[in-house]
C-alpha cells in the first residue's frame, strides 16, 4: 500500500483543493483511495488526524458523495467512491453556475457601484486595454483616433497579432478615425472581412490626440505620444454618455471609401 505520509502528495492535495476539498478532506479521501475500506480508527492512524477530526471529515465526504459507509462485523467501514464522482460533482457545479450566472450578472449590472479608475504608464496599459477589448462581452467596441497613433503606440507586428486574435474572437471594431493620422494598412480598412466599421471626421485634426475606446461599461484613454499612459475608467454612466456622443459623431462622420479590388 502506498503511504501518502511517506510520499509527497502536496501537488495532488493542492489540486483537490481547487475542486472544493480542503486539506484534511483531501488527505482522508486520498487515504481511503489507497486503503480501499477502513474504519475511522484506522483512518485516523493512517492520516495522523485525531478521531473527532476524522469523523467530521467523513461526514462531509459522505455529503459530497465521495465515500460510502457500510457496516461490517458490527462496525462502520468507509470506502472511497470511484474518482469519476469528482467529475460528476464538477459538472454539477458548472450547471449550477450556468443557471445562476444570468441572475448574478443582472444584479451586478443593476447594483450601485462607485466608478473605478486605473492608470498605467508605458506599454503595460496598452497591453491591458488590448486584452480587455478581446474579452469584451458585447463583442464590439467603439474607438476614436488614428492609425498612425496606434503605430506609434506599439508596432505593426503587434497590431497584426491583435487583429488575428480579434477575428478569432469575432469582436467588431467600430472606429471614427482622423484623415490626417491614417495609414494604408489593409487590415485597418473597413469591411466585414476585417470585422471593422470605419468612418472619418469631416475635418482633419493636426494636433497629437489620445485614442479613446468605449467597451462594455468601460472607457479607456491611451496616449502613447509624449505623455505615454493608459487610463481605464469603469463607469456605467460615463461609458453611456461617451457612447451617445460617439454615436452622434458617427452619424455626421464620413463613410470610408469602398476598397478597390
Amino acid at each position: 500500500m502506498r503511504d501518502i505520509n511517506k510520499e509527497n502528495p502536496v501537488n495532488i492535495i493542492t489540486q483537490l483543493e481547487t475542486l472544493g476539498l480542503n486539506g484534511r478532506q483531501a488527505k482522508v479521501y486520498l487515504a481511503l483511495l489507497q486503503m480501499g475500506s477502513a474504519g475511522a480508527i484506522e483512518i485516523a492512524k493512517f492520516t495522523r488526524f485525531k478521531h473527532p477530526t476524522v469523523y467530521d471529515v467523513l461526514d462531509i465526504l459522505k455529503e459530497k458523495r465521495l465515500i460510502s459507509e457500510s457496516v461490517v462485523g458490527g462496525r462502520k467501514v468507509f470506502s472511497a467512491e470511484d474518482p469519476v464522482q469528482l467529475k460528476s460533482l464538477e459538472n454539477e457545479r458548472q450547471r449550477t453556475l450556468d443557471a445562476l450566472f444570468p441572475d448574478l450578472q443582472a444584479l451586478y449590472q443593476s447594483g450601485t457601484r462607485r466608478p473605478r479608475v486605473r492608470v498605467y504608464t508605458g506599454s503595460e496599459g496598452l497591453e491591458i486595454v488590448d486584452n480587455e477589448l478581446l474579452e469584451v462581452k458585447s463583442k464590439e467596441y467603439f474607438y476614436f483616433g488614428g492609425v498612425r497613433e496606434m503605430l506609434l503606440n506599439s508596432s505593426e507586428e503587434h497590431l497584426t497579432d491583435y487583429y488575428r486574435k480579434r477575428l478569432a474572437r469575432s469582436v467588431w471594431s467600430n472606429a471614427i478615425r482622423i484623415h490626417g493620422l491614417e495609414d494604408e494598412l489593409d487590415y485597418m480598412q473597413s469591411g466585414a472581412q476585417h470585422l471593422r466599421r470605419v468612418r472619418y471626421l469631416p475635418k482633419p485634426i493636426f494636433e497629437d490626440v489620445a485614442g479613446l475606446y468605449i467597451y462594455d461599461h468601460n472607457v479607456a484613454v491611451i496616449s502613447a505620444l509624449k505623455e505615454s499612459y493608459a487610463m481605464i475608467i469603469e463607469s456605467h454612466e460615463l461609458s453611456t454618455l461617451l457612447r451617445n456622443i460617439w454615436q452622434y459623431m458617427w452619424e455626421i462622420a464620413v463613410p470610408a471609401p469602398p476598397e478597390t479590388p
